[in-house]
């Protein structure tokens, strides 16, 4: 059961109440933003599927290039507000330049100058609040950063069905302008904080390493204490990291292949409209919310590979479930599957890399939300590509396989892997040879 006290507890912490505001306003823009700038590209730019996608790849590669460079920075600084600033700032200015811009040269420049640089705000307004807020107790601290990802789900409730609205009343020229003001507004609210002195905030490396949330398949650096619910030797090594990364990467190359795809397979593949886009965007976020909530406040307790696991095998079934659908209303309650995939990447998957990192919250942030954007990257012409070639069924079956191979690397340890190469070169090489048996007795 979630007490309602441990809000209560939050509301007190020095500096999260702005904190949540500019969280919740950062959430309104991407709301308002990301569902249609897919069908903007399409409907007002005239873009072909391809060059859609290689305009949201370049975004998306701007962004990693951006979070990268902020992660490291502000690592070593000990300072996130500034860079924060600055990628509010740019989002602004970008989404204030496609009110205007409808040149597909102009609109990449605009993409990857101030789009793409502002879109890393999300993985640095984490790192801010890790370092900012005031607050010694570890399961606290994992709770507070876990409210703070509902409130940015939040906002994706009513965001969509707002921005639809917006949309029809005052074309994409409204909607973007509605947009540039939330991240004005996000900014003015950072703003006005103060970000305490020192590399981690109040906490330090030992204290980010021994925190609760460190139930993986790595053990904290410090003794466990009653909440460590795993006794597994050594520390994070580079294969575990990587293969951490891999499947997150494969993950967010599905979603945010699906981020693209879903608006335009409503609208011109099921003949829906937009405002069946936002009922199907907000009925997830919403769903999002009380699993945010309960996996937030029980992540020292759960083990998060085998969490993550079951989310690609539900992101393997939602997009099967995709590609079979006949019709707009058919793809509603299967919101629930997404939700929960969102939901546990989001509330584990976060925490899962900085605590395979305790000494460098900022570059595990970073790195995250950087798994999703690499796969954002190749989803942008590797979507453009998947339409125009299989069609929207087609790419929703192809993300699918990826779901299923993300699967595989959060269910299989890093010792098996040489074993299964093994056997799978064993099973090829002994179906290569039946084959040849059969075709010899069938030649006279």
């Amino acid at each position: 059961m979630l007490k309602t006290s441990r809000f209560f507890d939050l509301l007190r912490i020095p500096g999260f109440k702005p904190l949540a505001a500019a969280t919740l306003m950062l959430g309104v823009a991407m709301s308002f933003t990301a569902p249609y700038l897919s069908l903007f590209g399409v409907e007002r730019a005239g873009m072909t599927p391809f060059r859609l996608g290689v305009f949201m790849t370049l975004i998306a590669a701007s962004g990693v290039l951006a979070s990268t460079f902020a992660g490291r920075w502000s690592d070593a600084s000990g300072r996130h507000r500034p860079l924060l600033l600055a990628a509010l700032i740019a989002a602004a200015l970008g989404y204030l330049c496609l009110c205007v811009v409808r040149d597909y040269r102009l609109l990449l420049v605009v993409g990857i100058v101030f789009i793409g640089a502002g879109g890393s705000a999300i993985s640095m307004v984490f790192s801010f609040s890790r370092a900012a807020l005031p607050v010694a107790d570890p399961a606290e601290r994992v709770f507070a950063s876990a409210t703070l990802r509902t409130i940015l789900s939040a906002a994706w409730v009513f965001g969509p069905s707002v921005g639809a609205l917006v949309l029809a009343a005052s074309s994409f020229y409204g909607l973007f302008l509605f947009a540039a003001a939330s991240f004005g507004a996000c900014a003015t609210i950072v703003w006005r904080m103060r970000e305490p002195q020192g590399h981690l905030g109040d906490h330090t490396v030992e204290d980010t390493a021994s925190e609760p949330s460190a139930s993986i398949t790595v053990p904290p650096l410090t003794t466990p204490g009653e909440d460590a619910h795993e006794d597994l030797p050594g520390v994070a090594s580079a294969n575990d990291i990587g293969r951490a990364v891999a499947a997150l990467t494969l993950l967010g190359l599905a979603a945010n292949a699906t981020m693209i795809v879903l608006p335009l397979y409503i609208v011109h593949g099921l003949n829906g409209t937009h405002l069946d886009v936002s009922v199907m965007l907000g009925l997830g976020a919403l769903m999002e919310i009380p699993m945010m909530l309960a996996l937030g406040a029980k992540s020292s307790a759960l083990h998060k590979p085998n969490w993550l696991a079951a989310c690609a095998a539900v992101h393997a079934v939602y997009f099967v479930g995709m590609s079979l659908a006949g019709s707009v209303h058919v793809l509603i309650p299967m919101q629930m599957l997404n939700a929960f995939v969102v939901a546990v990447t989001s509330c584990l998957g976060m925490t899962y890399v900085q605590d395979l990192m305790p000494h460098a919250p900022g570059r595990a942030t970073a790195l995250f939300f950087n798994a999703a954007r690499v796969g954002s990257i190749l989803s942008g012409v590797l979507s453009g590509l998947l339409v125009q070639a299989f069609s929207y069924r087609g790419t929703f079956l192809f993300c699918g396989l990826l779901a299923l191979c993300a699967l595989v690397l959060f269910a299989v340890p890093g010792d098996r892997y040489p074993l299964m190469w093994k056997a799978t070169r064993r099973f090829a090489r002994s179906q290569y040879g039946k084959l040849q048996a059969r075709q010899r007795q069938r030649q006279p």
